[in-house]
């Protein structure tokens, strides 16, 4: 069978260096920066690796369906307890959409270095619409007695204030992402070591959503830099299938705003590809865990802390590859699979890459 040649740079290049197709959504905002739309399998669709420039432009459009707290479930307030004893908390019914342009120009040095090549990008994203609506469907007031009340007044006015603040949209400039990597591929394996760093262009507030002059959604994750060192591995089983897992590390500095440091994080792609005639068909899994607890002053934007702050998601998908003259294709879809202290959402990307 004659079998679809993606374009090595096109693909490689513009999903590998940086991988940040939207923040996975405890930490600032439920949010951690690493990509959950995944982007291993398309990567590993070019296998080798040619020197020279490419750019490519990838359209994102996420819908974020809930927020789970620390059982995996849908989330409720924190407990708000009045002066009689009666405990008051209500069930975050969360939405939110929004359309991500993701803007990459790379480059892979003709050089080797140890029998690799030495690989440079840089990925700028501008949120076209983010809009958001907060509900709370169920509010439940419990008597110190454990008998069920009536919610004070007090408290259904500061939910119905919450919501109305959160049922806004906004646009404006995400979080950059620069890296280098290393990248060797011989015989049936591709190696590809590096690091990545997040730099806090994206618009970022600190103040309770809806204050005055204050937007409730904020583009950006924060200001403070994250670091991402990461190295993943390719095996070409046959000349039609190929796998292959990334293991990534997430370090963050603290938060300039409001001293919030959220915690770091260590996340993990695996990826299974299948090549024919018309392109490569693949099937991706990733996962994402805070492994330190978020520290410092609480932001506003964590909208009062509705639960522990450890966050962890699980997300899977599907994608397909392909090139048209010179362009490559590439259309993945990722869905959330479980979530703990974080948004449950689902990814469709439209990426098309050139070289130049």
């Amino acid at each position: 069978m004659k079998h679809f040649k993606p374009s090595p740079l096109a693909l490689v290049l513009s999903l590998a260096i940086l991988g940040l197709a939207k923040p996975a959504l405890a930490a600032e905002g439920f949010k951690v920066r690493y990509p959950t739309v995944g982007l291993l399998g398309p990567e590993l669709a070019a296998f080798q690796v040619k020197p020279g420039w490419v750019n490519s432009l990838a359209l994102n459009n996420t819908n974020i369906t809930g927020l789970n707290g620390d059982d995996g479930k849908q989330a409720w307030t924190a407990a708000v307890v009045t002066a009689k004893g009666v405990t008051q908390r209500a069930l975050v019914d969360y939405q939110q959409h929004q359309t991500v342009a993701q803007m990459f120009l790379g480059h892979v040095s003709q050089e080797t270095f140890g029998g690799g090549h030495l690989a440079f990008g840089i990925n700028v994203p501008y949120t076209f619409r983010a809009s958001r609506s907060l509900a709370f469907p169920t509010v439940t007031a419990t008597a110190a007695n454990g008998s069920a009340v009536t919610p004070g007044a007090a408290y259904l006015a500061s939910l119905d204030a919450q919501s109305k603040a959160n049922n806004v949209a906004t646009s404006g400039l995400g979080d950059t992402d620069v890296a280098a990597l290393w990248i060797l591929a011989k015989d049936r394996y591709k190696f590809a070591a590096g690091v990545s760093l997040v730099l806090p262009t994206g618009d970022f507030h600190s103040q309770p959503s809806g204050a005055a002059g204050t937007p409730a959604i904020n583009i950006g994750a924060g200001r403070f830099f994250t670091l991402r060192p990461n190295a993943s591995l390719g095996y070409q089983l046959s000349d039609s299938v190929t796998l292959g897992a990334r293991l990534a590390l997430g370090i963050n500095t603290t938060n300039s705003v409001d001293q919030w440091h959220s915690g770091n994080f260590v996340a993990y792609d695996l990826a299974a590809n299948y090549k024919t005639s018309i392109g490569v068909f693949g099937a991706q899994l990733i996962g994402v865990n805070q492994f330190e607890d978020d520290t410092g002053g609480m932001s506003g934007n964590q909208a009062g802390g509705y639960g522990a702050n450890r966050f962890k998601t699980l997300n899977a998908g599907l994608f397909y590859a392909t090139k048209i003259d010179v362009v490559g294709v590439t259309l993945a879809y990722t869905s959330t699979v479980k979530a703990s202290n974080a948004l449950v959402s689902n990814v469709l990307q439209l990426r098309l890459s050139r070289a130049l």
